[in-house]
């Protein structure tokens, strides 16, 4: 018989799926954003924000989109299809500018522009370098006026 999953590893397999925008978006067409047992669930699962759980996340942008699916305003906004198809395209965006700062700066350095080490890779969150909704644009900095 096979071992079941802990539940550690359920909670990290579904923090990790909410990068999917798209899945975000099935959740939210689904009613589950207006569930307070489940809007529950997303608070408690903000724990993985810590760094000795964030460690193991594959797809730290999923702690950015956990930050996101506190405020109901992004749970309302979600479901509608232009709006996720904003985000992921502010997303890849962001990546592209990301992946080309990171090679030009490995190219200046003689460096791949990977981190060096675990402890450098989680210096910072992706929660906290990332975006956050806001009234007048899919993302914005954390501390903008209009957060």
């Amino acid at each position: 018989m096979e071992d079941l999953p802990t539940r550690w590893e359920v909670e990290l397999e579904f923090v990790q799926s909410l990068a999917n925008i798209q899945y975000v978006n099935f959740l939210a067409q689904n009613g589950y954003f207006s569930d307070p047992a489940f809007i529950a669930y997303l608070e408690y699962l903000n724990y993985w924000k810590e760094a000795k759980y964030a460690k193991y996340l594959v797809y730290p942008n999923c702690l950015h989109i956990l930050t996101l699916l506190q405020k109901e305003t992004f749970r309302k906004d979600i479901v509608n299809p232009d709006f996720m198809n904003t985000l992921m395209n502010d997303m890849v965006h962001k990546w592209q500018r990301q992946e080309e700062g990171a090679e030009s700066e490995g190219n200046a350095n003689g460096e791949s522009g990977e981190p060096k080490n675990e402890a450098e890779s989680n210096n910072t969150t992706e929660a906290e370098k990332a975006p956050v909704a806001g009234e007048n644009s899919v993302l914005q900095r954390p501390g903008d006026p209009s957060s």
